[in-house]
């Protein structure tokens, strides 16, 4: 599977490459550049927008229904204002992130690819495919534990001048 989305992202290829097998899902293509990923076995970006509080679920349907049919969701949610472009592109590269983990441990799935294939949810958010996006999340780097003092702190001299 690796080998598989690195040829099509060298080639600059666009479309959808589909993985069967279970759980099976598809990764979505622009210019060789992930723009979506899904899998049943992970939420999707409706689902986590929803279930986190983000959006409540008549925006969120409201948006799906505007968008789906010219792959223009996520331009509806920057233009109503709903979300920031950098809140969703962060949110949709958590999403692919979790989908690509499940499809490429499915090596032995068949996958087909359909050229020109575009996802719902358009292209805003871009992930170059690299080999950092799929490493397993348990050898992921933990974010760095910082020491907190509870003693006083050191003073800044007042400042001088006008």
């Amino acid at each position: 599977m690796r080998r598989l989305l690195t040829d099509l992202g060298e080639s600059g290829r666009t479309g959808a490459l589909h993985v069967g097998g279970t759980p099976g899902g598809v990764f979505y293509l622009v210019a060789g550049r992930i723009t979506y990923a899904e899998s049943p076995a992970c939420p999707g970006i409706g689902e986590r927008l929803v279930s986190s509080g983000r959006l409540n679920p008549q925006t969120w349907r409201d948006a799906y229904a505007e968008g789906r049919d010219t792959c223009q969701v996520a331009r509806v949610l920057l233009r109503d204002g709903w979300l920031g472009q950098h809140e969703l592109a962060l949110r949709v590269v958590a999403v692919i992130a979790d989908a690509t983990h499940v499809l490429v441990r499915q090596s032995g799935a068949p996958a087909w690819f359909a050229p020109d294939e575009r996802h719902w949810l358009g292209e805003l958010p871009r992930v170059e495919i690299d080999a950092r996006l799929i490493v397993p999340p348990r050898q992921r780097r933990r974010p760095r534990r910082f020491a907190t003092t509870t003693g006083p702190q050191p003073q800044r001299p007042p400042p001088t001048g006008p």
